[in-house]
C-alpha cells in the first residue's frame, strides 16, 4: 500500500513538473514552482557544503584529540599521580618507623622482643607432637 502511494505522488511531482515546465516554455516567464525548487536546491546545496566543511574539520580535531592530546595527558596523569603516591608512601612509611605503635617502653619494638622470647625457648615454634598411634605401639612392645 505504502509502495503504491509513493509511485503515486512521485508521479504526480514528475506529471507536474512537466506541465510547470511547458507553461513557462509558453509564457517565456519564470514560474513559482520552479523558482522555488531552484530556491529549495541552492538553499539544500549551501547546507551540504557546511556540513560536509563541519564533518571534515570535527574530523580533523578528533583525530588530534585522541591521536596526540590523549596519550600525552595521559602520561601526564600518570606521572603525577605516581608522584604524589611515592610521597604519601614516604610520608606514611617515615611516620610509620616513629611511631609508638611499634616500640615499647624499654626501646625494643614487639617483633624483636617475641623474637627473644623464642630463642629463649618460652615461645612456641612449630612444636611437634608425638603420634598417639607411635606411642601405641611403644605401648605393646
Amino acid at each position: 500500500m505504502t509502495l503504491i502511494a509513493i509511485f503515486t505522488v512521485s508521479g504526480l511531482a514528475i506529471l507536474t513538473l512537466l506541465s510547470a515546465k511547458s507553461l513557462e516554455r509558453k509564457r517565456r516567464k519564470p514560474f513559482f514552482v520552479l523558482t522555488l525548487i531552484s530556491s529549495g536546491d541552492i538553499h539544500v546545496r549551501s547546507l551540504y557544503h557546511r556540513m560536509v566543511h563541519l564533518y571534515s574539520d570535527s574530523k580533523e580535531k578528533s583525530w588530534f584529540l585522541l591521536k596526540k592530546q590523549v596519550p600525552i595527558r595521559s602520561r601526564n596523569l600518570l606521572n603525577k599521580l605516581i608522584s604524589f603516591i611515592k610521597e604519601k608512601r614516604e610520608q606514611y612509611v617515615g611516620n610509620m618507623r616513629d611511631s609508638r605503635l611499634l616500640k615499647k617502653p624499654d626501646g625494643i619494638s614487639e617483633f624483636f622482643k617475641n623474637m627473644s622470647d623464642v630463642e629463649k625457648g618460652n615461645g612456641e615454634v612449630n612444636e611437634v607432637y608425638p603420634d598417639s598411634s607411635q606411642e601405641d605401639k611403644k605401648e605393646l612392645k
